[in-house]
């Protein structure tokens, strides 16, 4: 194993601004270098966090920073319930690694790295003890791949010492008391909730360093932002936006909390319906390009205001519009801006955030018996702003408001909900609450416009829902299997409700492609639209290499397995004996974002759940998009 120059560098650089930026208390800072940096060493440390009373849980912040060596070698084959991608598992390499020593059966050997099996234990552990404001930042290499630049170093170590398949047995036993969900793979985490994980690449590259420089590329770009930004004004999300990296190292980000602002978890974060926007030059031309296309629903001649960060407003952080722009052409996964005629020219930064406010062609039909009442709801500028047109004939509407003793009730008037639920939404809204009315207006028109549209037909990919079976291994943990037959065989598809099973889907495909899937549940009794499964994030550069979930002739399981993410439940509400709800699966064949396409309700639903734990660059006429629709019916259980 090559000396690496600047790893150690790193960790002075970060803990340095852990120290004067963020005024971290060197007590409670954990250093280990070199020699320090045993296996045991590091183990210890995390189970040190663990152990910490001062650390409060739900109240502090823990940060974990690794800068060194990482490999990949083959998954033993008896850790079965560890789904990895192309049956691989990474690691990282402590100091001591390959060094000989004795098993405890008396077999000799040399000292193995650390699996990801393990650290993502110790965080699990970790977050069940301290809370889920983690924030990992693992700065090493997966995979040797040449940069176009000399001098760089890989923090890679190839052939390391293969894992024996009882590794780290005692720290796993140890998490025995938690007794939760089933394993996730790589290192982030049990369901992507025990923390949030920064890595300086995808598991197809390695981290790099500069022998010139005595500095890693990550690390440097990393704190070059950091140092240069308010942190209070710096998200997950917007940070990852900002670094500038090489195509041949993409840092990846991925979590639940990936929207949370930096290292808090109290304050306001990212607003998901904010697109990500950049100014691109070619010859001194700028062009204004918004990450974001005909895959999330952009239409040409949409209205968008224009923001300098992504944050949810408050008070005290306001989020003002700079001014506004429009759609003037739309590709798969991004679209052109410009600036709508008429409106005076304003400065933009080079890297900004739009917010869809006008729709350039959908326009939803609405109609009330009192025209006069509805007129005075929906005003020119209101219908203009929310995309709706006043109908005079109820049989011509989409949606049709009625005023029934003082409250508003809405009826749909579709093809999808209407024959399995009923024309009429199960809640009503005060005839003064003009606000809420607006806003389920514009709550169905958006639910509608994402459920119905439609993309490539990929003939060679599809979803299975299996009911899991719930096991305990020798560690106490629980082990998800899938069993039974696929409930969403026929389209619809009719399911018995049963409160205590949990459910995961499988996505199989059987293209040639890489795929990036983004996997929602839509309800339309209160208009939400659920996230269950988002792919991780790259840097803002739209050549980012993002590692792709469903490789060519593969398979992702969600729930259970590698997906990371919580199993599926399903409820029905109290009094209800049958409800809707469609799985919508959106695929593209370029890292893109979808966390635009998420929705909560315009009611007051609080108290009532229903479901859910919950190579080269291509051109962009090369991105390809489809979308796969699973309709639920829900009945409920028969009585014994």
């Amino acid at each position: 194993m090559h000396d690496l120059t600047s790893a150690v560098g790193d960790a002075n650089s970060f803990e340095k601004y852990l120290l004067t930026r963020l005024h971290v208390p060197p007590l409670n800072i954990l250093n280990l270098r070199d020699e320090q940096a045993t296996r045991d060493g590091i183990l210890s440390g995390f189970l040190a966090l663990e152990d910490n009373n001062d650390i409060q849980k739900g109240v502090n912040s823990i940060i974990i920073y690794y800068a060194g060596h990482g490999s990949r070698d083959t998954k033993p084959e008896e850790w079965g319930e560890w789904v990895t991608p192309e049956g691989k598992i990474e690691m990282l390499c402590p100091y001591d690694i390959g060094r000989g020593f004795r098993w405890p059966n008396g077999v000799e050997g040399r000292l193995n790295g650390i699996p990801d099996r393990t650290i993502s234990a110790l965080l699990n552990n970790l977050a069940s003890a301290k809370g889920d404001n983690i924030a990992t930042g693992i700065n090493r290499g997966n995979k040797l791949e040449d940069p176009s630049q000399q001098g760089y170093v890989p923090r890679y170590l190839s052939n390391p010492p293969p894992t024996p398949p009882d590794c780290d047995h005692e720290i796993l036993a140890r998490g025995k008391r938690v007794r939760s969900g089933g394993f996730s793979v790589g290192f982030s985490g049990k369901f992507h909730a025990s923390h949030v994980l920064l890595a300086a690449c995808g598991r197809a590259q390695s981290a790099w360093e500069h022998s010139g420089t005595g500095k890693g590329l990550f690390t440097k770009t990393l704190l070059e932002v950091l140092e240069s930004h308010d942190i209070d004004d710096l998200t997950y999300t917007s940070l990852m936006h900002l670094l500038d990296m090489p195509q041949w190292q993409t840092p990846h980000c991925e979590g639940q909390a990936i929207q949370r602002r930096l290292f808090n978890h109290k304050s306001a974060g990212t607003d998901g319906s904010f697109h990500l926007c950049q100014v691109m030059w070619e010859d001194n031309n700028p062009t204004l390009i918004m990450q974001a296309g005909a895959a999330q629903g952009i239409t040409v001649n949409s209205r968008f205001t224009v923001h300098a960060s992504n944050l949810i407003p408050t008070p005290n952080r306001p989020n003002p519009s700079l001014g506004s722009l429009s759609t003037s052409s739309v590709d798969a996964c991004t679209s052109t801006l410009i600036v709508p005629m008429g409106q005076p020219a304003f400065a933009l930064p080079q890297i900004f955030y739009c917010k869809l406010f006008e729709r350039g062609s959908e326009i939803l039909l609405i109609y009330c018996e009192d025209g006069t009442w509805l007129e005075s709801i929906f005003t020119p500028e209101h219908r203009t702003a929310l995309s709706v047109a006043l109908v005079s004939f109820k049989h011509t509407a989409e949606l049709v408001l009625t005023i029934e003793s003082g409250r508003v009730r809405f009826s749909r008037n579709d093809s999808l909900v209407s024959p399995h639920l009923g024309k009429n939404l199960p809640r009503t809204v005060s005839i003064h609450d003009i606000g809420t009315i607006r806003e389920v207006v514009r709550c169905y028109l958006n639910f509608n416009h994402h459920l119905t549209r439609t993309g490539s037909d990929f003939r060679n990919v599809w979803m299975e829902l299996k009911t899991l079976r719930v096991d305990w291994n020798d560690l106490f943990h629980q082990v998800l299997t899938p069993t039974g037959p696929n409930l969403i065989e026929e389209e619809p598809a009719t399911m018995v409700v049963d409160d205590e099973a949990k459910l995961g889907m499988t996505i199989y495909n059987q293209t040639d492609l890489p795929l990036y899937p983004y996997l929602f549940y839509l309800d339309p009794s209160d208009l939400t639209i659920d996230e269950w499964y988002l792919p991780p994030i790259g840097i803002g550069n739209k050549y980012a290499k993002v590692d792709a979930p469903l490789p060519p002739k593969s398979e992702l399981t969600i729930g259970y397995g590698a997906g990371g993410v919580a199993p599926w439940q399903f409820h029905l509400r109290e009094g209800d004996t049958k409800d809707l709800g469609f799985f919508k699966l959106f695929l593209t064949t370029s890292p893109t974002s979808f966390s635009s396409i998420t929705q909560e309700s315009p009611f007051d639903v609080r108290g009532v759940s229903r479901h859910g734990k919950v190579a080269k660059p291509k051109g962009l006429d090369s991105v390809q998009w489809g979308t796969k629709l699973s309709t639920i019916i829900q009945i409920e259980k028969p009585r014994v």
